[in-house]
C-alpha cells in the first residue's frame, strides 16, 4: 500500500471498476488527471484539446466524484484541473509526492517511465506504476462518455460560500465547478460559528480555521494557477455585498434563492449583478433512512457517531480494568446508553445512584450537608431532602459549589472502590455513568470519555415531558451543566439519541467493537 497515487484517466467510463481496485493499493490520497483518450499523443506526452474550455468537463468531474463517494469514500480523491483549463499544460503538479501511477489502459514500460519522468512534477523515490487492459474495465455506465458541448462563460473573479465541514466529494464538485469557470481570483466565504448552530450535530463541525485550512490545501492542489481568498463570514452576504470586482457566484440547488438575495443586496449598494451558476446536488447512494439523500456534511457527522474521535488516554494507566466515563447533559439519553452497554457486557456504575447512597443517615455526606446548609434540608427520617436541596442549589451558583465540594470527592472515592469490586467480579470494561464527570474533572481517571448529546430544544422537551418541568425550569437545569460544545471537546466518542433505539444501538455497537478490538491488541503487546 502507498499513501498517494495518481490515476491517469483517459476514459471516465472506467472509473467505476477502477476505484475498488485502487483502494487495495492507495491508502490516503488519489489524484486523478483526466486526459481525454482522443487527445493522447503517441509520444506519451499528454495534452488536452485547446478547443475545449474548463467548464466543458464539469459533468465528467461531477460523475467522478459521485463514483468516488459510492465506491471509495475512504480515499481523498482530487481531480486535477489545471491541465483541463490550459491547452498548453503538460506537467501534472501535485502537493503530495506521487508514489504510484495507475494507467487505465495498457502502457509499455517505456511509455510509463517517460510519463513519470516528463509529466509529473512531484514523485517519490522509487515511484511505481500499474496498467490495466481497458477491455476489462468496460462498463454499461455511459453518462460520462462524452464531454459537454456547453460554451460556458469564463470569469476573472468568482465567489461562493458554504460551511465546508470535513471537505467531502459534494464540496469538491461545488469548488471544481467554480474553479473551472475562474481565470484569476476565487473567493470562498466560510460560515463562522454564529451561522452553523441550526445545522444537524453542529457541535461536531470543525472550527472555522480548520475548514479554511482544508479548503486552502484542496484548492491550491487541484489548480495552483488561481489566487484564492478564503474568508470567514458572519452573514449570508459576506464580501459579496460590497466588492465590485465579483462577476459570478456559484450556488447549489438549495441556495439559489440566496444568490438572488445577494444580487438584490448588490443592487441596493449600486453594484453589478452577479451571474449565478447553479450546481446540482449529487445523490449519496449510501444514505440510510435517517440521513439526507444528497452527499452532505450532515451525513458525515451522523456517521461519526460511535466512532473514536481521538486516541484513548492510556498514559500511566493499567489497561485493565478499562474505564469508560459516560457523560452528557440532562435528558441526553445517557442512562439508555449505559443500559445498552451493560447488556453488551460492561460493568456499570451509576454515580447518581452512588450519590443517593451517600446521602443516607450516618454517612459523612449527610452530616456535612446538615452542617453546611442547615437541618431544614434533613427529613425527620434522617434522609437528605434532595428535592429541596436541588431547588436551592440549581438557583444559586455559590450554594451549588458548596454541595459539589462535599459530594464530588466522596463520589469519586466510592466509584474507585466499585471499579475494583467489578473488576474482581470479572468485568474487564467498566462504565462510569456521571453527569458531572467533566465539571468534576474526572477525565484523568478514565481511559475514554463517551458523551451523549441532543439539541437543547430536544432536551427541554424531554424534561418537560419526563419531569413535568416548566420550560423555564427545564432551561435552567440545562444551563447549569456544560454545553454540548464542551461535552464534545472532551469526548473520545459521541452518541446522539435523536432517532430510534435501533440507531442508538448501532452507534453503541460500533464503539463497543472498537474497544474490544483495541483491548485485544493492547493485551497482546
Amino acid at each position: 500500500m502507498v499513501n498517494t497515487g495518481l490515476l491517469v484517466l483517459t476514459n471516465p467510463k472506467r472509473i467505476g471498476k477502477l476505484l475498488p481496485i485502487i483502494k487495495q493499493h492507495v491508502l490516503k490520497t488519489l489524484y486523478i488527471q483526466y486526459f481525454p483518450e482522443k487527445n493522447i499523443l503517441v509520444s506519451s506526452s499528454y495534452s488536452v484539446s485547446p478547443k475545449l474550455t474548463g467548464p466543458c468537463y464539469s459533468r465528467i468531474i461531477a460523475n467522478i466524484y459521485a463514483f468516488a463517494t459510492n465506491h471509495s469514500n475512504s480515499l481523498d480523491v482530487r481531480v486535477l484541473l489545471s491541465n483541463l483549463k490550459s491547452s498548453n499544460g503538460s506537467i501534472t503538479h501535485t502537493k503530495r509526492p506521487v508514489e504510484l501511477v495507475i494507467f487505465d489502459r495498457i502502457c509499455s514500460n517505456s511509455d510509463a517511465n517517460t510519463f513519470m519522468q516528463n509529466c509529473l512534477s512531484n514523485t517519490s523515490m522509487g515511484c511505481k506504476y500499474l496498467t490495466f487492459d481497458e477491455k476489462e474495465l468496460e462498463t454499461e455506465y455511459d453518462e460520462t462518455s462524452a464531454e459537454s458541448n456547453s460554451e460556458d462563460k469564463l470569469y476573472k473573479n468568482v465567489v461562493l460560500g458554504g460551511t465546508f465541514d470535513r471537505l467531502h466529494n459534494g464540496h469538491k464538485i461545488f469548488l471544481s465547478e467554480a474553479i473551472l469557470r475562474c481565470t484569476d481570483s476565487l473567493t470562498v466565504g466560510v460560515t463562522d460559528i454564529n451561522m452553523i448552530k441550526k445545522k444537524m450535530l453542529w457541535e461536531l463541525i470543525e472550527s472555522c480555521s480548520q475548514r479554511i485550512a482544508s479548503l486552502k490545501d484542496f484548492t491550491e492542489d487541484v489548480d495552483p494557477s488561481l489566487k484564492y481568498n478564503l474568508v470567514p463570514i458572519i452573514d449570508m452576504y459576506g464580501p459579496t455585498k460590497d466588492d465590485p470586482n465579483f462577476e459570478m457566484i456559484v450556488v447549489s440547488e438549495e441556495t439559489k434563492k440566496g444568490g438572488e438575495m445577494i444580487n438584490e443586496k448588490r443592487k441596493e449598494n449600486h453594484l453589478n449583478s452577479l451571474d449565478i451558476y447553479v450546481v446540482k446536488l449529487v445523490e449519496d447512494a449510501n444514505h440510510t433512512e435517517h440521513e439526507e439523500t444528497k452527499i452532505s456534511s450532515s451525513n458525515n457527522r451522523i456517521r461519526l457517531l460511535g466512532t473514536r474521535l481521538k486516541t484513548p488516554n492510556l498514559d500511566g494507566k493499567a489497561i485493565l480494568p478499562y474505564i469508560i466515563g459516560l457523560t452528557g447533559g440532562i435528558a441526553s439519553g445517557k442512562s439508555s446508553v449505559a443500559n445498552k452497554l451493560q447488556n453488551l457486557g460492561a460493568g456499570l456504575i451509576n454515580c447518581d445512584l452512588l450519590a443517593h447512597s451517600l446521602y443516607a443517615p450516618g454517612m459523612k455526606c449527610n452530616t456535612l450537608i446538615k452542617e453546611t446548609f442547615g437541618p431544614q434540608f434533613i427529613n425527620p427520617d434522617g434522609q437528605v431532602n434532595r428535592k429541596e436541596l436541588g431547588n436551592l442549589v440549581f438557583h444559586n451558583e455559590a450554594e451549588l459549589k458548596k454541595l459539589n465540594n462535599i459530594m464530588w470527592p466522596a463520589i469519586l472515592e466510592e466509584t474507585k472502590y466499585q471499579i475494583n469490586k467489578l473488576y474482581k467480579e470479572g468485568f474487564e470494561i467498566v462504565v462510569i455513568e456521571a453527569a458531572v464527570l467533566i465539571q468534576a474533572g474526572w477525565q484523568p481517571h478514565c481511559h475514554e470519555i463517551w458523551t451523549c448529546i441532543v439539541p437543547q430544544e430536544e432536551a427541554v422537551n424531554r424534561l418537560m415531558e419526563r419531569n413535568k418541568f416548566s420550560e423555564e425550569e427545564a432551561k435552567k437545569r440545562i444551563l447549569v451543566q456544560p454545553n454540548n460544545v464542551e461535552q464534545v471537546k472532551n469526548a473520545h466518542v459521541v452518541f446522539a439519541t435523536l432517532w430510534s433505539h435501533e440507531i442508538t444501538q448501532q452507534q453503541i455497537q460500533k464503539a463497543w467493537n472498537e474497544i474490544l478490538k483495541d483491548l485485544k491488541k493492547y493485551l497482546k503487546s
